[in-house]
């Protein structure tokens, strides 16, 4: 236990710059995609693929939001979207964190869960780890969801999409900041410390 908490210390820097998002925003980012994603998607995707009335497809819309967030199936789509995306940014953080478990923890609480980073890695992999769950999960699935017609792989794309959104947010803010510059998480997610140039 000593020797993980001494492993812990080794890689935290204090000197660099803060850059913390509010969570406010990001849930407000996320809750306004998730609508437009849900209803004008599911407009577009009935005008391609349904061929129903506007009312019809309205209705279709509101019944579809039901059965995904008030049902077992539903459900069962959003916690396994979560695991999956939370999974996908474990293993991307494992592999350019050099392979150390140690320099990755998990942080939770009534606001937000996810991983976060003990040990400064370069910003340039940080933003992949961002960007890949968000295409992988969402935006890929959505694409073939629409382009296909199937409306369950088009719905669990816009989950996914939601969930990663936030992620999407945090890159566009770490936008001007260098690839060599290196990042390390603070005490919750969105919260880090960059630290410039090499060292």
């Amino acid at each position: 236990m000593e020797t993980k908490e001494r492993n812990l210390k080794e890689y935290v820097r204090p000197e660099g710059m803060e850059v913390k998002i509010n969570m406010r925003q990001i849930h407000t980012v996320m809750a306004y995609l998730v609508l437009i994603f849900f209803i004008g998607g599911g407009l577009l995707f009935n005008y391609v693929w349904g061929g129903v009335s506007e009312y019809q497809a309205g209705y279709g819309v509101g019944k579809a939001l039901r059965m995904y967030l008030f049902s077992l199936k539903g459900i069962s789509i959003i916690f396994l979207g979560f695991v999956t995306c939370l999974a996908l940014q474990y293993i991307l953080l494992f592999w350019f964190s050099g392979k150390e478990r140690h320099a990755i923890r998990w942080h939770k609480d009534w606001s937000i869960s996810g991983f976060l980073l003990v040990k400064p890695i370069a910003l340039k992999y940080f933003r992949l780890v961002l960007l890949i769950p968000f295409f992988l999960m969402g935006v890929f699935p959505l694409i073939h969801g629409f382009c296909t017609g199937n409306l369950d792989i088009y719905i669990v794309g816009v989950i996914c999409s939601g969930f990663c959104c936030g992620d999407c947010y945090y890159f566009w803010k770490l936008r001007s900041f260098g690839d060599n510059d290196k990042i390390v998480d603070g005490e919750k997610p969105y919260n880090a410390t960059i630290i410039k140039g090499t060292y």
